[in-house]
């Protein structure tokens, strides 16, 4: 009987931890995928590529988004081996977070691999957004750049409205 708990504890405890870890595997997809949530640290979201994408129109945006997925697809391969990797990544973040000695050189060897596989991502996304817009009538490159302007007063104006916020609850600048 302890045998057949122990094994239902260990199947559950698995269950648990394959969600876990496709939860982050989401989370890390959606930030590829959408780019970073905006921080309240950083107005504009710290992402370069966050104005071009937000300035493309709804039916532009679900156009890039079947483009990508389709890029992405072309590799199944690819895709698979990136998303086995984030995970396994993950997995190797915990054993060296919670070894003991703590090494954080591991860790930081790891965040940066994790970063570069990061721009590979983001590089496929900007050469289909950049094939994207070559494919557009000069009218519909026009109205783009008029929509990226006003998505760049957006970010000025949060950004100048949060700095004034801090420095209203910091007081002024230090020399």
């Amino acid at each position: 009987m302890a045998g057949s708990q122990g094994n239902r504890v260990m199947r559950i405890m698995l269950f648990v931890s394959l969600a876990i870890n496709l939860a982050v595997a989401g989370v890390v997809v959606a930030f590829l995928w959408n780019g970073p949530p905006v921080s309240p640290g950083r107005p504009d979201g710290g992402d370069p590529a966050l104005p071009y994408t937000r300035a493309l129109d709804e039916d532009q945006r679900d156009e890039v988004r079947q483009a990508l997925r389709e890029a992405f697809l072309r590799d199944r391969t690819e895709a698979r081996g990136a998303r086995r990797d984030v995970i396994e990544d993950y997995q190797q973040a915990l054993k060296v977070l919670r070894a003991d000695p703590y090494d954080p050189a591991a860790l930081g060897a790891l965040m940066t691999a994790q970063a570069e596989r990061s721009a590979g991502f983001r590089k496929r996304g900007q050469e289909v957004l950049s094939a994207y817009v070559a494919g557009m009538t000069p009218a519909e490159r026009a109205a783009y750049a008029d929509r990226l302007e006003e998505t760049l007063a957006r970010f000025r104006e949060r950004r100048a409205r949060h700095f004034e916020e801090h420095r209203r609850k910091d007081g002024p600048p230090r020399e």
